[in-house]
């Protein structure tokens, strides 16, 4: 195996970790900085904007720089921001570290995709980017349940000190394995909004904000939810965590066979048909069941649901690759960043579900979104047939001859 590439998947774990280890230490988080946990949850919110906005942005401005500099630089910039927020006992002073995280783990991320396609030859490249988004898949599995487990021996703050030691051993692992004088970024701020402006990819990427905002409504909010609705607290927490994150490793590979076996198309309406059910039976679970049951079919449903919230990846990607063949890099950026959109308005309205109804409905409201999705699916491929039966000009236009 090409330990370069399992250097950049180190840095994709770190990075995965220290984004959404929130989610499982919420509760501690929002005691320790004295604020609610709704407001806590912002905390999300304002990484997954600050991504969004930041990453393609940062991405043009570093596309000249040698690549494994704008790595090692980005992975360090990320520790040390985690590092300030172990320290931090200000909420402010949180949420400007998570913003610096933000932008970093947004260089960081696509410079890594395009390492990976750089030392990789062109009938691995697939395999290559698998491996390294990889990393991401096992900080579900790993990092953030590990993150959720020592926050009961040393307070949020402990949580924020692995991520920085994640970030510092993957940056040993970058300036050892991996070479100078790598391929530099070439796409500019015109060429991505171009792309975006085409309806078809346009579409596309709000499938895919609907989606996850959908997701992140839950997703969130998970440890309150799991706590108040199942009676799930302190390492039983972070086993539930695994499951939701082998659940999404699961759910990766399968959608990925799907979608080669029956088409992106059916295979993400199938998906995000099974995703909206999953939010919708775990809040009607929770108005159901007394904790004491509760907390048996929760941990299935959440497998499923994150199962299915990863499963529509390929699909997607594979869309976007179809829709832009002439700038299929830049598709799949916009798509990532159409993601962290959706991360944050997810986190924000979640935000306000659970200040005005708690944490009850916050699967009812994932689903609705996910029904938004599946609408805007439907009208994409209603668009798609429509075009298809229009005939050409050289099919109507041309008299026949006597």
């Amino acid at each position: 195996m090409d330990t370069r590439l399992l250097s950049l998947a180190g840095g994709a774990f770190a990075i995965g970790t220290g984004s959404l280890i929130v989610t499982g230490i919420l509760p501690h988080l929002a005691s320790g900085l004295a604020i609610s946990v709704d407001t806590a949850g912002l905390l999300i919110s304002i990484f997954a904007l600050a991504y969004a906005i930041g990453s393609p942005i940062l991405s043009t401005v570093l596309g000249d720089a040698d690549r494994k500099t704008v790595l090692a630089g980005a992975i360090t910039v990320f520790g040390l921001a985690n590092l300030g927020a172990a320290f931090a006992t200000d909420f402010w002073v949180v949420m400007a570290a998570r913003i610096v995280m933000a932008f970093s783990a947004g260089v960081f991320m696509p410079a890594a995709n395009a390492v990976a396609v750089a030392v990789s030859a062109p009938e691995r490249r697939g395999r290559a980017i698998a491996l390294v988004t990889g990393g991401m898949t096992v900080s579900l599995i790993l990092g953030i349940p590990i993150g959720t487990a020592v926050v009961g021996f040393g307070g949020s703050h402990l949580a924020f000190l692995i991520v920085a030691l994640f970030s510092a051993l993957s940056l040993v692992g970058l300036l050892v394995k991996l070479p100078r004088g790598l391929p530099r970024g070439t796409n500019t701020l015109r060429e991505r909004l171009q792309v975006a402006a085409r309806g078809d990819v346009l579409l596309a990427l709000a499938t895919t904000m609907l989606w996850t905002t959908g997701a992140f409504v839950l997703y969130t909010y998970i440890a309150p939810f799991l706590t108040n609705h199942a009676g799930i607290t302190g390492p039983w927490l972070a086993a539930t965590l695994v499951v939701s994150g082998l659940g999404s490793a699961i759910g990766n590979q399968l959608g990925g066979i799907a979608s080669d076996r029956f088409g992106p198309e059916r295979s993400l309406s199938v998906v995000l048909s099974i995703l909206a059910a999953a939010l919708a039976t775990a809040s009607l679970i929770a108005v159901s069941l007394p904790p004491a049951l509760a907390i048996w079919p929760i941990p299935f449903v959440l497998f499923i649901w994150s199962a299915a919230g990863w499963a529509g990846h390929p699909s997607q990607m594979s869309r976007l690759a179809a829709m832009a063949p002439d700038a299929t890099v830049v598709a799949l950026s916009l798509n990532a960043s159409a993601l962290y959109f959706g991360i944050a308005a997810g986190a924000a309205l979640g935000q306000q579900v659970m200040r005005h109804a708690g944490t009850w409905p916050l699967g009812f409201v994932g689903a609705a979104c996910e029904v938004a999705a599946l609408a805007v699916l439907a009208f994409t491929l209603h668009r798609k047939r429509a075009a298809r039966r229009v005939p050409s000009l050289s099919e109507t236009a041309a008299p026949a001859r006597s």
